[in-house]
């Protein structure tokens, strides 16, 4: 009976995706896709406000911006943009930087910053809080539910 071949060392899964990638030409367009990603933080936030990456297509980054005053602003940034959001992806993904008159989409920590401290909650509610949740059995289910009702009393207008 023939002897059955060794198997290789196992591999890491993300070097296997990586190479099963690479072999549909799949890689090029995920290292394009970081580009989303890591844009707050090659830009940094103030840019990131009011300018974000559109589409990559064959090397050129098309880039919405805010105002024409920022696109002015950006114009003389762009090769230093280039060359860090390049040096971020390991290699040359960016071949060109256009800028355009866009809307920029709100990002989480955008709507973040505007919710509003929570209000101090009165006796009553306190007390309602207290009378709702002490019909639930399970003191975790209970608890859960209170901080809940807690948190809804505290940010509603």
């Amino acid at each position: 009976m023939a002897k059955r071949a060794r198997m290789p060392f196992p591999r890491p899964l993300p070097a296997l995706i990586q190479e099963s990638l690479r072999g549909l030409g799949l890689a090029e367009r995920l290292r394009e896709a970081e580009i989303w990603r890591i844009w707050p933080d090659v830009v940094g936030a103030t840019v990131a406000a009011r300018a974000q990456p559109l589409r990559i297509i064959n090397g050129t980054l098309t880039v919405a911006v805010s105002s024409a005053p920022w696109i002015q602003e950006l114009r003389f940034m762009t090769g230093m943009m280039k060359e860090k959001l390049n040096s971020s992806l390991g290699g040359e993904v960016v071949r060109e930087i256009v800028l355009k008159a866009g809307r920029i989409q709100k990002t989480v920590a955008d709507s973040d910053s505007e919710v509003p401290p929570p209000k101090p909650l009165t006796a009553a509610q306190l007390v309602l809080i207290d009378q709702q949740s002490s019909a639930i059995t399970d003191p975790e289910a209970r608890q859960a539910f209170a901080e809940l009702m807690k948190a809804s009393l505290e940010h509603s207008g």
